[in-house]
């Protein structure tokens, strides 16, 4: 593998940042959104009522606005990396199985960005007692399914990928 310069080292930092808060607090919000929740049915459990509904939401609205910011910096750093480092994909299987994993779940991260939009444009209102937040979590959580689950399945590879890097051809010395 050639030196990198500084500029591909240092999108590449911010991207495995970036990436590692982001699914960290992903995780993290997934719990949190499902425990809310029956087991068996999309109805809020007993002990959330109308009156404590609104500290709930609000003290999950940091995990909100983490995994929709930290995903926006992750997608410019890791598409910045590979736009300036000097590694081809051809020759490197491990880093282009990543931004497959990375580009072809992306679409669908953007969906569910959309009511995560709408989430935030709530809270900044501050309208945390507000009917639509059950109902945009409810079609954030409905809108694609297993989904989630199979994001973080795939994302759980790349640091397989990142560590051994498997699928990499040694360049030939042609003459």
């Amino acid at each position: 593998m050639k030196k990198n310069n500084i500029v591909s080292s240092v999108f590449g930092y911010l991207a495995l940042t970036s990436g590692s808060i982001w699914f960290g607090s992903y995780i993290a919000r997934f719990i949190t959104t499902y425990q809310m929740f029956e087991p068996t049915e999309l109805i809020l459990k007993e002990y959330i009522t109308n009156s404590n509904l609104p500290a709930i939401i609000q003290t999950t609205f940091p995990l909100v606005e983490l995994t929709f910011f930290s995903y926006i910096m992750f997608i410019i750093c890791f598409t910045s990396f590979l736009i300036t480092v000097k590694i081809k994909l051809k020759e490197n299987g491990w880093l282009f199985i990543i931004s497959m994993i990375i580009y072809i779940t992306f679409p669908f991260k953007a969906m569910l960005m959309i009511i995560d939009y709408k989430l935030i444009m709530i809270f900044f209102s501050e309208l945390f007692a507000s009917e639509q937040i059950p109902e945009l979590i409810i079609e954030r959580l409905t809108l694609l399914s297993s989904f989630p689950i199979i994001m973080i399945l795939s994302y759980l590879i790349i640091p397989y990928f990142i560590i051994f890097k498997p699928f990499t051809l040694k360049p030939s010395n042609e003459n």
